[in-house]
């Protein structure tokens, strides 16, 4: 259980990680004007935001945090 516990901490930790990072660029991408200046990084940055919202619409769909949290992948 405690090793379930550590994981579920860490998990939650890079997601914040992760929004934090996330909310700091998708401010950026979503400017026109950088799309068009940074066309190659603006397609790489949707394609992460895609993954992150498959992602998250999974966890929603299982609202069992620990179980969730401490699942590889």
């Amino acid at each position: 259980m405690e090793r379930s516990l550590n994981l579920f901490s860490e998990t939650l930790d890079e997601w914040m990680a992760v929004q934090k990072g996330w909310m700091y660029l998708e401010s950026i991408f979503s400017a026109p004007d950088i799309q068009r200046q940074l066309p190659t990084e603006a397609k790489a940055f949707f394609a992460v935001d895609k993954t992150l919202k498959e992602i998250m619409r999974k966890v929603k769909e299982r609202p069992a945090a620990l179980v969730t949290g401490s699942t590889a992948g």
